[in-house]
């Protein structure tokens, strides 16, 4: 490159940098927004020194290839330099600002006070959403409701025994033992204590023989029912009702008066007695020891119980049988000797199985587990080919042969275990999975003893 060249190239640089200066001399100074330039960057060409990188690495392997550049090296000038700082203090150029801090600074708001805003902001709609729940779920009173849904004000022209009467129903309702077995053709309901649940029948007729093409249906009488909530806003999932065959009742009589260790000859218990009974039945110790040596009998002094499932809303079988194995595995801490082994393991892995790859179940669709008198369970599941629309229903007037329609077999577990356990989930222990329930049943148990063994039928209090 000759002289002349070079000169004119270096004019028009300082020439640029000079325009640069006085365009932009009018702008707000901000010599602490960015570094200044280092001698490294400022060097001409602009790429030299990268280009020199490159050649030496290039050079230590082919020194013999190496050819000597067309045009000698230029040294930087350093009154080129000096312009280019003197430019950039005039104008800083604006830099990546993750955090906004230059953003904060044109609207006068810093990163703390941003970060205090939307703290409050935050604080505010959480206790917004607790003031809520609180008015809503706690302070506000709980009316209780007609079986139909309406609403059972404190001003409504209701009788204070109708009021009762529909309190027991939210709750679940109370059933004790009738003198009597049912002759006529249909059966009576109780209230389910869920509108989104049709009333219960207080009698259901299920196979006596599981097993086999002519099946006989064996009449089971309610002891009582609750509602499965989950949650603090008390979504219900389910209703649970606990079925005894009548045929059985005498036997579950002996078991009731043998707890209170009563004389045996005594048929009846007295007032103190039951009130005994129902606390021991309702406390963590007593519902234990009650109901596991009530599970733990076999054959001719066995129960032969029912648990009838009835969903609030649609769900489908592993959410339910999830829910069952998880209460199974916590009651296996009550005689933990008696589950320690892997057969075990293995039941409750059959157990899954029968629910697993099924399809959803509809709301109000039954699910009926039946425990025979030697521990072996049952499962009915609702039948897919039967709509709701065709599904008879003995709380609708259905006669007692159709009782199982609709239903159809499910599987069978002849581990006793199983149910012993899932059986525990609902009636002993200190957490059961609906308090309800176990209330109405213990209350459908100690009205069992209050008259002579042999009674029978369940009639609504």
């Amino acid at each position: 490159m000759s002289s002349a060249l070079r000169c004119r190239q270096l004019q028009r640089q300082i020439l640029s940098c000079e325009r640069r200066l006085l365009l932009h001399s009018f702008r707000p100074h901000c010599p602490t927004h960015r570094p200044p330039i280092t001698l490294a960057r400022l060097q001409y060409p602009r790429h030299a020194s990268h280009q020199s990188q490159t050649s030496t690495k290039n050079t230590q392997n082919q020194k013999s290839k190496s050819t000597p550049s067309k045009y000698p090296p230029i040294k930087p000038d350093p009154h080129k330099i000096w312009l280019r700082e003197q430019a950039h203090l005039a104008n800083p150029r604006p830099t990546f600002d993750p955090k906004g801090k230059y953003k904060f600074k044109l609207t006068g708001e810093s990163l703390y006070q941003k970060q205090r805003r939307v703290d409050k902001q935050v604080a505010t709609a959480l206790f917004l959403f607790i003031g809520i729940i609180v008015v809503t779920q706690i302070w506000l009173p709980r009316n209780p409701k007609f079986p139909g849904g309406y609403k059972l004000d404190n001003d409504s022209a209701v009788s204070d025994e109708d009021k009762k009467k529909f309190e027991d129903a939210v709750k679940g309702g109370n059933v004790v033992i009738k003198e009597a077995t049912n002759v006529g053709d249909t059966v009576e309901t109780v209230p389910s204590g869920s509108k989104n649940v049709s009333p219960l029948p207080k009698q259901i007729y299920l196979p006596a023989a599981p097993i086999g093409d002519d099946q006989v249906l064996e009449e089971y009488t309610l002891l009582g029912n609750g509602v499965r909530s989950v949650s603090f806003l008390g979504i219900q999932v389910y209703v649970m009702a606990f079925y005894v065959a009548t045929s059985s009742l005498p036997n579950l009589q002996k078991h009731l008066l043998h707890t209170l260790d009563v004389p045996s000859t005594a048929t009846t218990a007295t007032l103190p007695e039951r009130e005994a009974l129902k606390a021991k039945l309702l406390s963590d110790k007593g519902s234990v020891e009650f109901f596991s040596a009530f599970l733990d009998t076999r054959e001719g002094n066995g129960v032969r119980t029912a648990i009838r499932v009835v969903p609030t809303r649609s769900t489908d079988y592993p959410h339910l049988r999830d829910g069952w194995v998880r209460g199974i595995q916590g009651k296996t801490t009550i005689n933990p000797e008696i589950y320690d082994d892997d057969a075990f393991v293995d039941s409750i892995g059959r157990f899954k199985a029968i629910f697993g790859g099924r399809k959803a179940v509809p709301k109000g669709r039954a699910l009926i587990l039946l425990r025979d008198e030697n521990g072996a369970l049952f499962a009915y599941g609702p039948d897919e080919a039967v709509k709701d629309k065709e599904l008879k229903l003995l709380s609708e007037g259905a006669k007692k042969k159709e009782s199982m329609h609709g239903l159809k077999m499910l599987g069978v577990m002849d581990d006793p275990r199983v149910a012993r356990a899932l059986w525990l989930c609902y009636f002993a222990g200190k957490k059961v999975a609906s308090e309800g329930a176990r209330s109405s049943v213990v209350d459908g148990l100690v009205e069992v003893v209050s008259r002579p063994v042999g009674s029978t039928e369940g009639k609504v209090v």
